[in-house]
């Protein structure tokens, strides 16, 4: 089963204004790829936000000459396409891809995708919390937390682990072991990545 981890970082509110992409590509259990690039988001999206800035570092004149999304993507696309998407906070980055695509007038790849932060929730309940950073120092992952392609490496090797620590041959068994309905996306649009309600000893959902 391929794998295809990737991380957005933005420049401001919309999701629109995607200013770096990073990937990290398995195949199975071995890393195949990595990249990452800058993106020139389109002038339609206003000014870099401070917030944004002072989380990723990356400003306005950074990207001045860097490709824009259309471009980036044409070197990801195929990989992507039939592959299972990972991302840590996949409403976030399936967002942003969608919004993307839709602007540049891109086909919608066919594919289910996953969000580690679910996963890690219900294979390591009992961290304090489950940001990419915290999950990651637990785990012994290192990280560059807010490098895109860092982020996006963490990612992969969390779903990695994840499979490893409940023995699931690839992400179909592990979302059925932990009661997770991965997400999809397609020509129809997007499916959310679902976690079901944990339920009580005599077998009800908790209110």
């Amino acid at each position: 089963m391929k794998y295809v981890a990737l991380d957005f970082e933005t420049g401001n509110a919309s999701p629109l204004s995607a200013c770096s992409l990073g990937i990290a590509v398995f195949e199975g259990s071995q890393l195949v790829r990595q990249e990452v690039s800058l993106i020139k988001p389109p002038a339609c999206i206003g000014h870099f936000h401070w917030g944004n800035i002072r989380v990723h570092g990356i400003r306005e004149k950074m990207v001045a000459d860097a490709p824009t999304f259309d471009e980036v993507w044409s070197r990801m696309a195929d990989e992507v396409q039939g592959s299972v998407i990972v991302c840590h906070n996949a409403m976030f980055d399936t967002s942003v891809l969608c919004r993307c695509l839709e602007y540049y007038e891109l086909p919608m790849p066919d594919c289910t995708y996953l969000c580690t932060v679910k996963v890690s929730k219900r294979v390591w309940p009992a961290l304090d919390n489950h940001k990419l950073n915290t999950v990651s120092e637990a785990l012994g992952i290192p990280l560059h937390h807010h490098e895109a392609g860092s982020d996006a490496m963490a990612a992969g090797l969390i779903l990695q682990a994840a499979l490893r620590e409940t023995g699931c041959a690839d992400a179909k068994e592990l979302s059925r072991q932990i009661g997770m309905q991965l997400g999809r996306l397609s020509a129809s649009g997007k499916t959310a990545c679902s976690i079901a309600k944990k339920r009580t000893a005599d077998g009800c959902r908790p209110q």
